[in-house]
């Protein structure tokens, strides 16, 4: 499940990225390497919270500080502005 989840959230970051005029690959490989560091990081978080016998606990945790480490791209990518238009040099052309 969580392969498909971030091959779906991979290719959202990618059309933003292009929308905002950045290369798409780069924040793709960089959703990847956070998605990553964020399940390992959450992981053991939950593991230190609820002990090692309690896997669907710090699983689910790390899944949480997965999802969450897309939502911080996502919002850093939304606040670059967009990809410059020069329709206005083409009126009247």
């Amino acid at each position: 499940m969580d392969i498909i989840l971030l091959i779906f959230l991979a290719i959202r970051i990618g059309n933003l990225a292009n929308q905002k005029g950045e290369s798409a690959a780069k924040w793709r490989i960089n959703l990847v390497l956070f998605w990553i560091a964020g399940e390992t990081i959450g992981a053991v978080i939950g593991i230190k919270i609820f002990g090692k016998e309690n896997l669907f606990s710090w699983l689910l945790l790390g899944l949480a500080c997965a999802i969450s480490s897309y939502f911080l791209i996502k919002n850093y990518l939304e606040k670059k502005p967009d990809k410059m238009n020069d329709d206005i040099n083409n009126i009247g052309m």
